[in-house]
């Protein structure tokens, strides 16, 4: 049962320094300021929860890297930077799912809300915590809410039959080096376009190759 566990947490991921960008705009700006807000009428568990559940996830995240394998393209020349397996369990992203899910609710909820209809109250922290945005480029609460909407995408990405490709190719190695075949070069083609749809909303494929 436990390597039964163990093994539905582990993940493809794909970390590179656009995901890792996404990831400071919603721990920096987002989680940690909610986090540390006041302790009032809010569900406060839910924002300390969340800021430690992002965190162990973004450690795992790292030591992914750190641990490989490296991904060569077939002919050997170039390499797929950050596609790895991530130990990723389900206990982490669902706390961040319930978090989302208060956030987004609170995006949307009318600037007059009174108290009486805010129970959890998210919308008073969340207003309260983010600033107005000021200037050009500055985070609103609705883009750092969409941050940590395309981080825990790319995540928990939807298996597929390019994920479970890549999975299996990465997993049979052993931690050694890969060198894809054709055919698992194409899944990761597909892979990179839709993480980088994901991440910027453009389809430059290059940036996964160095």
């Amino acid at each position: 049962m436990e390597q039964r566990a163990q093994r539905a947490s582990a993940r493809i991921v794909v970390v590179d320094p656009d995901l890792g960008a996404q990831c400071d705009r919603a721990e920096h700006h987002l989680l940690a300021p909610l986090a540390e807000s006041p302790r009032g009428t809010h569900d406060h568990a839910l924002f300390t929860d969340g800021l430690a559940a992002f965190r162990r996830i973004r450690a795992e995240l790292a030591e992914a890297v750190a641990r490989g394998p490296r991904v060569w393209t077939p002919n050997g020349r170039w390499e797929h930077v950050g596609l790895r397996i991530a130990d990723i369990p389900a206990r982490e992203t669902d706390v961040l799912y319930a978090l989302l899910r208060e956030l987004s609710a609170a995006l949307v909820s009318p600037p007059d809300l009174p108290g009486l209809r805010d129970p959890s109250g998210t919308v008073a922290a969340l207003r309260g915590t983010i600033p107005s945005a000021d200037g050009p480029g500055a985070d609103t609460a609705a883009g750092l809410v969409g941050a940590l909407a395309r981080v825990l995408a790319l995540v928990d990405l939807v298996p597929d039959a390019d994920t479970a490709v890549l999975f299996a190719a990465l997993e049979a190695a052993g931690g050694e080096d890969v060198r894809l075949t054709s055919a698992q070069e194409d899944a990761w083609q597909r892979l990179a376009h839709r993480v980088t749809m994901l991440l910027t909303e453009s389809e430059p494929l290059h940036r996964f190759l160095y």
